[in-house]
């Protein structure tokens, strides 16, 4: 009845998938992203229904599309950067080559974020994440392999410090909402 409506298309969708006809389920998304192909959600139903069959190549995919039509949100990029942790931190069928492609994409994603808005603390915490993963990842030879030790420990330091500006801005949100709130039972 509400051809345009991409609410329908998704329900439609999960109605296939559920039933294990995975083809019509993805037509069904591919038809509301036809339908509305400037609508972020679209994307994000096709990266989820990627997702849960494992098609990682085809996740990522939908999310970029979803970040190019919404150029502007923070949240697109963190999302995707969340998706390349999850895969390289869980997934222990891929190559270290790919974990640290994987990484170094989420790195990507997650400094996009931050461009766009500096203190979205969830993209503060995964690329501090992100860059602890980085940092184990280094093999260093011996002990005395100071360039090594030194890269760690600069990626480590890095981390620490996105951790602690993630921790102030919580701090500094807790202590605006509790003087609002006192402020509230003054009035």
């Amino acid at each position: 009845l509400e051809p345009n409506e991409s609410a329908n298309y998704f329900v439609l969708s999960k109605i296939y998938e559920d039933s294990g006809r995975y083809e019509e389920a993805e037509g069904t998304l591919n038809q509301a992203k036809d339908t509305n192909p400037n609508d972020p959600a679209v994307y994000l139903q096709l990266a989820g229904f990627y997702n849960r069959l494992g098609e990682f190549e085809l996740t990522i995919e939908s999310l970029t599309e979803r970040a190019m039509r919404e150029e502007n949100n923070p949240e697109a990029y963190y999302t995707i950067a969340t998706f390349y942790w999850e895969k390289a931190f869980r997934d222990f069928r891929i190559t270290q080559e790919q974990k640290a492609e994987y990484v170094m994409a989420g790195l990507d994603a997650a400094d996009q974020a931050i461009d766009l808005n500096d203190r979205y603390v969830d993209a503060l915490v995964y690329k501090n994440i992100l860059l602890r993963m980085q940092a184990g990842m280094l093999v260093c030879e011996d002990t005395d392999d100071t360039e090594c030790i030194s890269q760690q420990e600069g990626l480590i330091a890095q981390a620490d410090e996105l951790r602690n500006t993630a921790q102030d801005i919580e701090a500094e949100a807790r202590g605006a909402a509790l003087a609002a709130a006192a402020a509230a039972e003054g009035n």
